[in-house]
């Protein structure tokens, strides 16, 4: 069994929706993620480690890059022009090899010529050429590094030193609607019809991100894309089709759920806005998620997940009681990994009891805690995981439960 199939990714994935806005700092981001182990720095025992490599890059944009690209034009699903055929297709990107020295046992070690392989193996693997910024050598790690930026487009390569081998590569951009491969576009297309979506999709760009021996259990060229559309998302990972995330109208689900994501977001806090702005439903082989947003807007917002089908609630996030101050002391870390456990899990049970209808106080901790911030216990049968991410104060911004995996 493919191992991503077996990764309870839909939280990261349904919670990022269609509309990458940025929620806080990119910095802060970054250390919410480590918190509750999307970087696999924390908990790497209990949840997978196959999301910590997207989780911390350029995942969470700010919505001025998706703005810039609008002005590009968009793709009106059945109007008939859908893309440029031969355009831009990244499925074929995965599927390529990393390229070699360009003449068999001897490369071209010059400035030039390292700089003339990057370029090609940019242009096989972010599909465009960027403009050179620099060829610095790497000393102690025997590395040159070749640099490559156009905006909040990047590439980076790294030769090894001696053979000119390509040894590592992470680039990223985005493509206009009139640059992507009408053919990518119409199987994406087709593959949100089937995760149920009938409403028009206006496609406005293209994400591309792709690397390559950044992780040891990563082989080949490992790529993440995402077709952007004014109603949705559509996301692929190494050219294999992952999921379709939408917007819902609040027509479209029922009083109950409603209610259900109020009543979970009172257990965090008593007070806050109760506004619901946005429905977002995401669809994947093996699970479908809705993910009710609450606030005035993306931004500092608090989100609700739930199982599409059963209304489970599987995971509440609420930026507003997440406090940077927590985690600016001097060794924050120390501080709270000295805290109480019993502690935490008394004020977690507090929330996950009624939240998830269990009785936390009979799980046990599973890990020891290895990041800042984070716990989790699994229950007694050993068949789901509870994390939650607090501050120094104690204070749970993060509950969610999640399926254990296999030891």
């Amino acid at each position: 069994m493919d191992k991503r199939e077996q990764e309870p990714q839909w939280y990261e994935q349904a919670r990022k929706g269609p509309f990458p806005e940025m929620k806080f700092t990119e910095e802060a981001a970054g250390k919410v993620a480590r918190q509750i182990g999307m970087d696999g720095s924390s908990l790497n025992q209990v949840l997978p480690s196959g999301r910590r490599r997207r989780a911390i890059r350029l995942r969470i944009l700010s919505a001025a890059v998706i703005l810039l690209l609008f002005g590009a034009g968009a793709v009106y699903w059945g109007s008939g022009w859908s893309g440029q055929h031969g355009g831009f297709n990244p499925l074929q990107v995965s599927s390529a090899g990393i390229i070699d020295p360009p003449v068999a046992g001897q490369a071209d070690l010059t400035d030039e010529g390292l700089r003339a392989t990057a370029e090609q193996v940019m242009l096989e693997q972010l599909g465009k050429k960027l403009p050179f910024v620099s060829l610095e050598p790497l000393v102690e790690e025997g590395e040159i590094l070749a640099e490559f930026k156009d905006g909040d487009s990047f590439a980076k390569i790294w030769f090894e030193t001696e053979t000119g081998k390509v040894v590592r590569t992470y680039m990223d951009t985005f493509f206009a609607p009139e640059q992507i491969d009408s053919k990518f576009i119409d199987e994406a297309m087709d593959q949100l019809r089937k995760a149920g979506y009938k409403g028009e999709f206006t496609v406005t760009a293209l994400h591309h991100s792709v690397h390559y021996g950044t992780n040891a259990d990563e082989q080949g060229i490992q790529t993440d894309d995402s077709l952007i559309a004014e109603e949705g998302q559509i996301d692929y990972e190494n050219g294999v089709y992952r999921s379709s995330t939408f917007k819902m109208g609040e027509n479209e689900v029922s009083a109950e759920v409603k209610q259900a994501g109020l009543k979970a977001i009172k257990l965090l806090r008593e007070k806050g806005t109760d506004h619901l702005y946005s429905i977002k439903r995401t669809v994947a082989q093996k699970w479908d998620v809705l993910v009710l947003t609450y606030g005035e807007s993306e931004r500092g917002a608090t989100t609700v997940m739930m199982d599409y089908a059963t209304q489970d609630i599987l995971q509440v996030f609420d930026v507003s009681l997440y406090d940077e101050k927590s985690f600016s002391s001097a060794d924050p870390n120390t501080n709270l990994l000295d805290m109480d456990k019993a502690k935490f899990q008394r004020s977690a049970a507090a929330i996950a009891d009624e939240m998830f209808g269990i009785r936390l106080g009979e799980y046990t901790i599973v890990k020891e805690m290895s990041g800042i911030g984070s716990i989790a216990f699994k229950s007694p049968d050993g068949a789901t995981i509870i994390t939650g991410s607090y501050n120094l104060d104690g204070t749970f911004y993060m509950i969610q439960q999640t399926p254990a995996t296999a030891e």
